[in-house]
Order: C-alpha cells, then structure tokens, then sequence
C-alpha cells in the first residue's frame, strides 16, 4: 500500500468488503440494462421489411395509367401514346418501376416535373404499399401535370446496382 493513498487495488477490490458487494450488484444491473436496448433493436429490426436484402436491379419502367378530368385511361404495357380521351388541365400521370434506381428524372415536353412516390414491397404474393412487412420491390411515381396541349412525357431512371443500365419510357399525352 502506498503511504497516504489508501487502497492501491484496481476495479471492484479497490473498495472495502461491505462495500464491494454492493457494486457488483449495481454492476451487474447496469450491464443487463445497458444491453436491453440491443435486444429491443433486435426484434424491432426482425419486424422490419427486408431492406437490408440485395437491392433488385431496375428492370422495368412504365407509364401504367393516365387520369384527368376527361377521363381515367388505364394503359397497357408497350402504349405510345394516350388513346380513350383528350387530357387536358390537370392530369395525373403515374408510372411503374420494377427494381430499384437511383436518378429519376421526368418531363413534360422538356420541363422537368417533380412527383411523389411510394414504396412497393411484396408481401407473400401479393405487392402493396410498404407498411413495414414484405421485400421492397421497386416504387410508384405519381406526377401532375397541367396540360395545356398535346405533349411527351419521359421518364427515366438508372439502377443503383449492376448493370447500372438506364430505362426509359415515353408516353405521347394526347
């Protein structure tokens, strides 16, 4: 023992024997709580959609459907062009993307449109909007657009992944 320090112990033998018991106990607690948190993580993070999966190359970009006040024209794969109706004023144009991309750009005759998207995952065998269960598989977009005479809508969008190819689609919007 070195003079006028007291004890020279290190970690819990360095207090007196009514006290050491004590701090293992307290110890002892504050490592079960300090390690709850990561079992609570643990199963919050089981519960969650597998994002944590390999992200699925873009495969497929398609405008899928076309509503204004003229009408709602669904569209099938491979469409060109607008057909059931004259859209005009404002239309919502919404387009389908299988995988996952990182540069999504859309216009409308040239001038760039912002959107809002949502998750897609599949559930089982059935593909909805990601509610926390299920695989992410790709996104809807939804864009409006004031139109105010017949025009191209583009849209386009490059996978995160390999082969980083870049899809395109084009709808003539009558």
């Amino acid at each position: 023992m070195a003079p006028g320090l007291g004890f020279v112990e290190c970690g819990h033998k360095a207090y007196s024997v009514d006290v050491q018991s004590r701090v293992i106990q307290s110890m002892k607690k504050a490592i079960a709580w300090s390690l709850a948190p990561f079992a609570c993580i643990g199963l919050w993070l089981a519960a969650a959609p597998a994002w944590g999966a390999p992200a699925p190359a873009l495969s497929e970009v398609r405008v899928f459907q076309v509503q204004s006040q003229a009408c709602n024209e669904s569209l099938a794969e491979g469409a060109d062009s607008t057909r059931q109706c004259q859209h005009r004023g404002l239309t919502r144009i919404s387009v389908m993307e299988v995988g996952l991309g990182n540069n999504s750009i859309a216009t409308f005759d040239g001038t760039r449109l912002a959107g809002q998207k949502t998750a897609i995952c599949q559930v089982g065998s059935i593909s909805q909007a990601c509610n926390g269960a299920g695989t992410l598989m790709g996104y809807i977009y939804v864009f409006d657009v004031d139109v105010r005479a017949a025009g191209w809508f583009e849209y386009s969008n490059t996978s995160i992944n390999a082969p980083r190819n870049t899809l395109v689609t084009q709808l003539r919007i009558q």
